[in-house]
Formats: C-alpha cells, sequence, structure tokens
C-alpha cells in the first residue's frame, strides 16, 4: 500500500501529523474523519527501491544527529523529530528511511531496533541509542553520539586534506606525461623521420617509448582496470582480507600509520560506548567490528575474553602485545582510578594527533619526490627532444 503523510485537526482544534499505509487518499480520509480529526493535508511519500543515485554519507548522518539532539533538547518527542527530520531532510534517500524509521517507531518499536534495519546506522550508533534508552539518558546519548561522529568527520576531512596535495600532483603529472608521450611526441617524430638523419640515442629511446604507449595505452588502462578489480574482489573474501590486512602490519611506514589508526578507532568507540552505560563486553565486541583490520579484529578477541573472565582491561592487553606499551599503561592508570572510559577518549586523541602528523610528515616528504620525479621525466623529454633537434641543424653544443 501507497505511504501518506497528512495533517489533520483534532476535536480540540489542536493540529496533528503523522505518515500511515493507506489504500487511496479518500479512503485515508474516511479513517481520519472516524479517528475524529478533520484532514488538513494529504500527500502521498514516494518509496525508492534499490539503489538510490543521492548517496548517504557519513556527514549526513552527523548533520541529523546535530538536529536530532537540538530538537530532543528542546523537548519534542522523539517520534515528532523524526517525522520533522523525515519533512526537511535534503536528500530523498534519507528522508525515505526516517519515514520507515518514523513508522516502525509509532507502531510501538523503539528507536533502537527501528534504526537497527538500515545500514546508514553503524551498529555502534543503533548500540549507543539502545544504551541511551535503557538508561532513560536518550536526550544526553544523541547529544555524545553527535559530537562522536563530529570528531570522527572532522578527523577524516584533515587527514583527506593532508592528502590531496600528493594525490593531485600525482594526477596531473600523469597526464602530462601521457599527453606528452602519445600526441607531442609523435608529432615531433615525424618530422624528424622526414629529415632522414641519425637521431642521438636518448631521443630513439624517448620515440620507442612513445611508439609503445601510442600502441598500447589501451592495454595499459585495461591492466590497470582489471588490476583494481582484482584486488577488490580479493579484498572482499576472507582469505583476502586476512592477507591484506596482515601486509599492512608488516610494511614498516604503512603499519606505523595504520597501528596508529587502528588505535584510535578502538579507543574512539570504546570511549563513546562506556561513556553512554553500553556494558565493557558489548561495547568491547562493538569496538572489535569497526577497528577495520581483521588480523587485529581477532587478536582483541583474547582481550574480551580477559574480560569476561573478569581479569580487567589492563592485564588481558598487556598479555596480547596488539597495542605498544604506551597504551596499556594508560589504560592501567585509568582502570585504577575508575575513569576507564574517558582514558579510553584520551588515547584516542592522543593516536589522532600522532596519525595525523604522521600522515603530513610523509606527505610533506612525497611532495618533493614527486615533483623531482616529474621534473626528471620531463627533463629527459625535453633534453632527448633538443638533442634531435641540434643534431638535426648541426648546432653545436
Amino acid at each position: 500500500m501507497p505511504l501518506y503523510s497528512y495533517e489533520a485537526a483534532d476535536r480540540a482544534g489542536k493540529k496533528v501529523s503523522a505518515s500511515i499505509e493507506s489504500e487511496s487518499e479518500s479512503v485515508l480520509r474516511s479513517e481520519l474523519r472516524k479517528d475524529g480529526l478533520v484532514p488538513l493535508k494529504i500527500k502521498i511519500v514516494e518509496r525508492r527501491e534499490g539503489f538510490s543515485v543521492s548517496r548517504i554519507t557519513r556527514k549526513d548522518l552527523l548533520v541529523f544527529t546535530q538536529e536530532l539532539a537540538n530538537l530532543l533538547e528542546s523537548g519534542l518527542p522523539i517520534d515528532r523529530a523524526i517525522f520533522v527530520l523525515s519533512e526537511y531532510s535534503g536528500k530523498p534517500s534519507l528522508r525515505d528511511i526516517l519515514t520507515e524509521v518514523y513508522i516502525d517507531v509509532q507502531r510501538g518499536q523503539s528507536l533502537s531496533q527501528a534504526m537497527s534495519k538500515h545500514k546508514i546506522f553503524p551498529r555502534v550508533y543503533v548500540n549507543m541509542v539502545k544504551a541511551g534508552e535503557m538508561g532513560g539518558i536518550l536526550e544526553a546519548v544523541i547529544r555524545r553520539l553527535a559530537i562522536f561522529l563530529e570528531t570522527s568527520v572532522a578527523f577524516r576531512e584533515e587527514l583527506t586534506s593532508a592528502l590531496i596535495y600528493p594525490i593531485l600532483l600525482t594526477a596531473v603529472g600523469g597526464i602530462v606525461v601521457a599527453v606528452l608521450m602519445i600526441y607531442v611526441i609523435p608529432t615531433f617524430a615525424g618530422i624528424f623521420a622526414d629529415t632522414g638523419q641519425a637521431l642521438p640515442t636518448p631521443t630513439l629511446i624517448l620515440m620507442g617509448i612513445s611508439n609503445w604507449f601510442v600502441s598500447y595505452w589501451w592495454a595499459v588502462l585495461a591492466a590497470i582496470g582489471i588490476g583494481v578489480f582484482l584486488v577488490n574482489s580479493y579484498s572482499k573474501t576472507t582469505e583476502g582480507k586476512y592477507f591484506l590486512d596482515g601486509l599492512k602490519l608488516k610494511v614498516p611506514i604503512i603499519r606505523a600509520i595504520h597501528m596508529k589508526l587502528v588505535i584510535a578507532r578502538f579507543a574512539r568507540t570504546l570511549g563513546t560506548l562506556l561513556h553512554s552505560g553500553v556494558p565493557i563486553l558489548d561495547a568491547l565486541r562493538v569496538s572489535r567490528e569497526v577497528v577495520g583490520n581483521v588480523v587485529v579484529a581477532e587478536k582483541l578477541g583474547a582481550l574480551e575474553e580477559g574480560v569476561g573472565s573478569g581479569r580487567g582491561v589492563y592485564a588481558p592487553l598487556r598479555d596480547s602485545g596488539i597495542f605498544p606499551p604506551i597504551v596499556a599503561q594508560m589504560i592501567a592508570v585509568g582502570e585504577e582510578a575508575g575513569r576507564l572510559e574517558e582514558t579510553f577518549l584520551t588515547v584516542a586523541d592522543r593516536f589522532e594527533a600522532e596519525s595525523t602528523a604522521t600522515i603530513k610528515r610523509a606527505a610533506s616528504l612525497l611532495e618533493p619526490a614527486m615533483i623531482l620525479l616529474m621534473g626528471l621525466i620531463v627533463g629527459f623529454i625535453v633534453i632527448a627532444m633538443l638533442l634531435a633537434v641540434f643534431s638535426i641543424n648541426e648546432i653545436p653544443l
């Protein structure tokens, strides 16, 4: 049945609004009148199945959470707050999902149950909402969720901004070299061929590379595309995930950056969940799932078992040897002081700052390296062409 949203006036003259499924608009009007409501406005809500053009990003989720926290703190009931956000959401795909969440809440489901049906709400999100509902502190938990997402989004944007220039430099340099090889050099090669004179060795090498590019550029693109497809497909298998995640922990420079990101993500999630009242075993289980490395997540199983057996957090974390000793020492201090959630958030702040600084240093070294590499390539092309021009015109160097 189609879904309709309506506004109506009750017997006291108060305006009410909701969404409901009905066979048709006329049937809905009859049902509303039977319930003592006077229909004021009825419109059909479009439902979209399958692929949605407007992809919902983490930033969209952040904006929704911030607005939901503001509405709840202003005294609006949860169902009414969800309805308002579903009506005024900028993305149709998000609007559809919020409408379905609103309908489920009106049918008696909890907010966490309604959200758990949709992939846009991560498990950590649903678990925090559930803890807020159980503890009667949903407004405070939603606000903490907004802060958690805001920190995560800001951290990702900072890392992205640090990598934009090296990536852009590599892309532009590659395009320039490709244009020279495929279009410019073949033009000069035709001119040199018409002279019938012998060309210097660097020019012959350059023209050979250019001819190969002209003849097989499609093979290069196909090889890159196939390679990306194969790696992507392999990474989705269990064996591929273990191999690639294990590789991240073995390559020296990548390991240093990747482990800082893993620690920051794990500590941020665990600290936020504990601060929101989620039981520690549930918090550990969820935090393991978001570390982004199946090898580390598997090793963290020992931490979960140790906590479940009553050993606390510090001892099993130290024995696992997954994280650096400084992390275990910080957790030991926090555990003794009874401030475990604050300690995990402090660990997250520290390693987020360290990972950002490490990536920025790597990017600052990568930039001159890429400039030097592109300079050498373009310099070789220029010198090879000039040598050919000078030899043809018999101009002494």
